[in-house]
């Protein structure tokens, strides 16, 4: 553990202390959040980190029951750091770390329910569009239906209306030919009547 002189801003007097057994130096770097005002390389007090041995990053916990600690972590990325932690603020309390596990288990269930809602959403969402792609594809068979209906209908009437007018040029040519006969007729009565008459 590491406690600090809270009477400075600059921390050059905060003093590391580390347990006697080694491992609690390498240790998997927490989670941590950005803080204005306790961020980048320690420069107070160089304190190295275990493996590289490059100056220590400052960071603060953000998860768990150890968020909002200050701590000093291996300045690399994540998967080439060698995992050395230093803590600078003392453990919280038992009741304050488990005030801050609720919390995060609330998080968490709240997160949880955010993603059971939204895969809810989804299979709302996606229902409906299956519902409205298959009122659009019973439409769309409504409409061919209708379609192919009318089509025939067309073609009913067309075939009536070219009968029709087969009927009505059989009709027109027996009108023709009557007139032919009658005129015909009245022209040979006529050529009598004035030959009688003669």
């Amino acid at each position: 553990m590491v406690h600090e002189d809270e009477s400075n801003d600059d921390y050059p007097s905060l003093q590391y202390m580390n347990s006697s057994d080694d491992d609690s130096m390498l240790y998997r770097i927490p989670a941590s959040i950005e803080d204005q005002d306790y961020m980048g390389i320690e420069t107070g007090t160089i304190v190295p980190c275990e493996q590289h041995g490059l100056p220590c990053e400052r960071r603060v916990a953000f998860e768990g029951f150890e968020t909002g600690m200050r701590f000093l972590a291996c300045p690399l990325k994540e998967g080439q750091n060698c995992g050395s932690v230093q803590w600078v603020d003392p453990e919280w309390p038992p009741t304050m770390q488990n005030a801050l596990l609720k919390l995060w288990e609330m998080y968490q269930d709240s997160k949880s329910d955010r993603r059971k809602d939204n895969l809810e959403k989804d299979r709302v969402l996606d229902f409906r569009y299956l519902q409205s792609k298959s009122a659009e594809e019973r439409n769309a068979e409504v409409t061919n239906s209708i379609v192919s209906d009318m089509k025939t209908e067309m073609e009913k009437k067309e075939a009536e209306i070219f009968k029709l007018q087969g009927k009505y040029e059989v009709l027109m040519n027996l009108t023709k030919a009557q007139g032919t006969v009658i005129r015909n007729l009245k022209f040979n009565h006529l050529k009598e009547k004035c030959l009688v008459q003669t």
